[in-house]
């Protein structure tokens, strides 16, 4: 009968679906138990099988049935796998690598009452190979009954290869992933081990051991005890930095452990309670309820005894220790009793060395000898290098060649530069120049007005034609003397009254000339060609009082040269009057602008004053007149604050930098 395409269509979809599903099964399944069981109870399913079986390759090279599904009573998998016929087929699918079917008469039992006497005699069993790495490790088979088409038994074949193929991917990944596990676990056991034997101290090592035995093990917690006599002493517990030996868990674990110890047997402990010797029973049972655990093993750590011989040693082992291990549940993998000998060896080896070390005699004394030594030669080590520090570093400020730099503060000023004071005692009328305005030699700049001079003027004036009266009159009488002698008047007494009064007219004259002179001075003018200095000279003398001497205003000429008045202190000021005597060309002086952000220029010393001064409660500075380079005059301007460094020649760069300490210490040793 042939099928339609849509149910056709139907069954690809479920086939789709059904390896869709046991690829999914494969990715997220835990164990190989839990995905052949799964993916066998499906592939029956979709056969529509009878039952079907999971054969792994056991270590003999024999098959052995890790699951099954489906099976009646007269077809069991004990029957199948005692079944020469299914044997010499699972070879065969072993042997060629592919899936194979084949007819196989029912094996049956002679107990089978239920058995339908209309079922066959004879069965299908297709089988597939599950490969890894080219090698056949097990074999899917499922049980169908006949008759079956040979389209239905190829496609069984090929059903179950595919199930086969996702089962040896999963292995593979098993297979991967146990291998990655074992190289981790294989690098934590070697990082254990060194750190283990990295210390000879025996708590110390116990310590070591119980931290990171725990973690290695996967237990909640370890503890180590050690023989001290004829007692076995709890020296560390896991977690715990220092413990209590008369704490109730502590006791009952020595407890414990001194009961085991003359049996040197491995203790094991599931929760229950299975018949023990008397002698353990009540040290456990006390044991676990203080420390409510539900599995505890309780492992001797047994060590060769050491021969004193040549030959083997026949001696027994001697007990080291005890390590007990306690988790607070019942669940034990495969691989627990694995890892807790590799840890029992591993701390039988390390507490084994240390021991032996303690018992080396006069051990105290050789640590206390190498404390010393170590200390001394540390001590020693540490004085050696800083002295030869202290040397090279000596050595260099004394060969390193520096430049001897002495700071310095002042200003910019013009050279050519005038000051103009009041003449006379008065007041200012005008103003005829304001700030940064360029004026002439001999322009008028201020005008003043002296009414004491004003007055003296009219009253000098006054007398001077009072006089020239008077000497016309004595003129007149002189005449009517010589015609008239009635008026009683001699002609010499006139002619000396006259010449009295030229005299007094002549020194008024002269008085005259001096007022007006002094009036001409009350126009305050410009001595050279330059710019006015003073910050809005209108606003500061307009209409004001000032006094004969006061100043008025300052004049410049700012296109001429410059110099600069700088302060040496007078700590510097010797080195810079050496500098300027070792040489014959002026010193060199590097200046720049006090507010920052102006290059570097050069100058040379002018002029050295001779003799120190205290400016405004200062320090004592001496002044020094620098010249100006004519690229620098741009930048400046009158009354601009500078810092300049003289070159005081090359020294040695420990003088440069400590010479100022060195004077100063010098100065108390020898005054």
């Amino acid at each position: 009968m042939t099928s339609s395409p849509e149910d056709c269509g139907e069954e690809w979809g479920e086939i789709e679906q059904f390896v869709a599903e046991v690829s999914e099964l494969s990715q997220s399944a835990v164990s190989l138990d839990e995905f052949a069981s799964e993916a066998l109870d499906r592939t029956v399913e979709m056969l529509g099988a009878d039952g079907g079986t999971v054969w792994m390759v056991d270590d003999d090279g024999e098959f052995q049935p890790l699951c099954y599904a489906g099976t009646d009573d007269g077809l069991t998998v004990q029957s199948r796998s005692r079944s020469e016929h299914h044997t010499r087929l699972r070879q065969t699918i072993a042997e060629s690598g592919q899936p194979q079917s084949a007819t196989i008469p029912a094996a049956r039992t002679g107990d089978s009452p239920n058995r339908s006497s209309s079922a066959s005699d004879f069965y299908l069993c297709t089988g597939a190979p599950v490969r890894v790495d080219r090698e056949v490790t097990g074999v899917i088979e499922v049980v169908q009954s006949p008759p079956q088409s040979d389209a239905a038994r190829i496609g069984s074949e090929r059903l179950l290869a595919i199930v086969g193929d996702l089962a040896s991917d999963f292995l593979r990944r098993q297979q991967l992933k146990d291998l990655r596990a074992s190289v981790d676990r294989w690098r934590q056991y070697e990082a254990l081990c060194q750190r283990a034997h990295a210390s000879l101290d025996v708590r110390d090592t116990a310590f070591q051991l119980v931290n990171d035995g725990r973690w290695f093990i996967g237990c909640d917690r370890a503890s180590l005890l050690i023989p001290k006599g004829e007692q076995l002493v709890a020296v560390a517990i896991s977690g715990v930095d220092t413990l209590d030996r008369r704490s109730d868990l502590v006791r009952l674990m020595e407890a414990l452990a001194r009961s085991l110890a003359p049996s040197r047997q491995w203790l094991r402990y599931r929760g229950q309670k299975e018949p023990l010797p008397p002698q353990l029973e009540q040290p456990l049972s006390e044991f676990a309820d203080q420390s409510h655990s539900q599995s505890i093993d309780v492992v001797p750590l047994l060590a060769p005894s050491v021969s004193t011989s040549a030959g083997p040693s026949d001696a027994p082992e001697s007990l080291v220790g005890m390590l007990v291990l306690e988790k607070f549940d019942a669940t034990i993998d495969a691989a627990w009793e694995e890892r807790v000998t590799r840890i029992a060896n591993l701390c039988s080896s390390a507490l084994r060395n240390a021991n032996d070390y303690e018992s080396l005699p006069l051990l105290s004394l050789a640590r206390w000898l190498r404390r010393a030594v170590g200390y001394g030669e540390l001590q020693r080590r540490k004085l050696t290098i800083g002295g030869i520090a202290a040397v090279l570093v000596i050595v260099a400020l004394q060969l390193i060649p520096a430049t001897h730099y002495v700071e310095a503060e002042g200003e910019a000023q013009p050279v050519v530069r005038r000051n103009i004071y009041a003449a006379a005692d008065g007041e200012v009328v005008e103003v005829l120049g304001d700030h940064d305005a360029p004026v002439s030699a001999d322009q008028v700049v201020v005008v003043l007005r002296s009414r004491e001079l004003d007055l003296e003027s009219e009253r000098l004036q006054g007398e001077y034609q009072t006089i020239e009266k008077r000497l016309l009159a004595i003129a007149s009488a002189r005449v009517q003397s010589v015609a008239d002698n009635s008026s009683g008047r001699f002609p010499g007494q006139l002619a000396a009254e006259e010449q009295e009064l030229k005299q007094q007219l002549s020194s008024l004259q002269t008085q005259i000339a001096l007022v007006r002179k002094q009036q001409q001075q009350l126009q305050a003018r410009s001595p050279i060609d330059g710019r006015i200095l003073t910050w809005n000279p209108q606003q500061l003398l307009s209409d004001r009082p000032v006094q004969r001497g006061q100043l008025l205003v300052s004049v410049a000429d700012l296109g001429g040269p410059w110099e600069l008045e700088l302060s040496v202190p007078d700590r510097g000021i010797g080195h810079v009057i050496s500098a300027q005597n070792k040489r014959d060309e002026p010193l060199e002086v590097s200046f720049t602008l006090a507010t920052g952000g102006a290059p570097t220029y050069r100058g040379s010393v002018a002029q050295i004053a001779g003799r120190t001064e205290v400016l405004d409660g200062q320090q004592a500075s001496t002044r020094v007149l620098v010249s100006v380079p004519g690229d620098a005059v741009q930048m400046l301007r009158p009354g601009v604050s500078i810092k300049a460094k003289f070159d005081c020649g090359t020294q040695s760069l420990g003088y440069v930098w400590f010479h100022e300490i060195y004077e100063t210490v010098r100065g108390w040793i020898l005054f």
